[in-house]
């Protein structure tokens, strides 16, 4: 039996925000978060009573134990995480801004401790000691050395009979879309449980029409059992053995729009591993709900919480 039901590789840092109307170029200070696209989805499947294991490298200094203070308060077993003296912590910007002004964001992640990580800083026993891998496109996109363990990764998972999840991710400020078209295929192709934003299916692969359609396209692309496309508030597709089907947004006050995608992820993947296949996607979007009603992008809930919101998403009080 694994030890763990879920590991992840990839890259943790710090966020620093601004708040609401406010402009990197004047503001007086930052709002500190933790983030890593990875260890959010780890975030959340802990917190459901999940065991799950980080692989990443971090600073060996003040910054870097700050993030695994953080992600260690979570339940994540930070065992396969390198510590590297003298290296930089990928960092990130955030300007939140109201219409019509869309949400900023500007990447600081070149020449950090992960970027520079290689295969044999890599604990393959450890990583594959699990029930699922949850790797994104986010990491491929780093650097090359990013790319070539995400893709060493899949790969050794696969042969092992490890169940690998994989989420597209795309972003554009870290690479074109004909480079991420061409890198994330085979990922996308081979992948046991494959997650992609409808925005992404369309700018990446040209994949047009509605929502049932594209989702379809998509599972026509892969060879995954199960195809999770999310769109905005609308909600999320699923095609399942071919077959599609819809699952509506909650209805949600937006605070935060960073970590929805990874909530839905940890959702889906929570329920998965529960063998609770009808509410899957139900899951994924409760989760997702509670992302975007939060500041930060790690969600802690319960099982208890969570299982409210999909029997009874209406509800406004809880005593």
């Amino acid at each position: 039996m694994a030890t763990y039901d879920v590991t992840a590789f990839g890259e943790g840092g710090i966020r620093l925000s601004v708040p609401v109307g406010d402009r990197i170029d004047r503001v007086s200070s930052f709002e500190v978060g933790i983030a890593g696209t990875e260890a959010n989805v780890l975030a959340g499947l802990s917190s459901l009573g999940w065991s799950t294991s980080w692989i990443s490298a971090l600073p060996d200094s003040a910054l870097g134990r700050r993030v695994e203070t953080q992600l260690r308060s979570y339940g994540i077993d930070l065992g396969g995480v390198r510590r590297v003296p003298a290296a930089r912590l990928g960092t990130y910007y955030v300007e939140y801004s109201g219409a019509p002004r869309p949400t900023q964001v500007t990447f600081d992640r070149a020449d950090t401790a992960f970027t520079r990580m290689q295969s044999a800083d890599v604990d393959w026993e450890r990583m594959l000691d699990t029930r699922v891998l949850h790797l994104t496109g986010l990491t491929a996109a780093l650097s090359d050395s990013a790319m070539e363990i995400t893709a060493e990764a899949f790969n050794r998972a696969k042969d092992a009979g490890v169940t690998v999840s994989f989420d597209v991710n795309y972003r554009k400020n870290l690479w074109s879309c004909e480079t991420a078209a061409r890198v994330l295929h085979p990922f996308i192709e081979d992948a046991d449980i494959l997650f992609c934003r409808y925005d992404d299916a369309r700018d990446l692969y040209g994949l047009h029409g509605d929502s049932d359609s594209v989702v379809a396209q998509l599972s026509e692309m892969s060879n995954a059992g199960t195809v999770l496309m999310s769109r905005s508030g609308t909600g999320a597709w699923a095609a399942v053995d071919g077959v599609v089907g819809h699952t509506p947004a909650l209805p949600v006050d937006i605070v935060d729009r960073l970590g929805a995608g990874d909530g839905f992820a940890a959702g889906y993947l929570h329920a998965w591993l529960d063998g609770d296949h009808d509410n899957a996607v139900a899951s994924g979007c409760a989760m997702a709900a509670l992302a975007l009603a939060q500041y930060g992008e790690q969600v802690v809930t319960t099982r208890d919480e969570l299982r409210g919101l999909i029997t009874d998403p209406g509800r406004s009080l809880s005593r």
